[in-house]
């Protein structure tokens, strides 16, 4: 299924940042990241169009970024290395 709020994930490695870009519908939108085991290791508000998010205590090297907006569940699967 196609959503049109896709997101595009990009790594800043020198800034230790995951910067993604999602316009949010709702003013309750957040984001969680999961682990390849699926729990949760980060959590926050979504600040569209780009929001932010400092990666540095984050060890692993597959995540799964899941945008949490209104009714819509959107899951973008991101490698620490680089961004899918």
């Amino acid at each position: 299924m196609n959503s049109p709020n896709e997101i595009r994930v990009r790594i800043d490695q020198l800034e230790k940042l995951l910067m993604f870009d999602y316009e949010p519908g709702t003013e309750e939108a957040l984001f969680d990241i999961c682990d390849s085991q699926g729990q949760i290791v980060k959590t926050g508000e979504v600040s569209g169009p780009v929001t932010r998010v400092r990666i540095t205590d984050l060890a692993g090297e597959e995540y799964y970024l899941m945008v949490l907006d209104g009714e819509i569940s959107t899951v973008k699967p991101f490698q620490l290395r680089r961004a899918v």
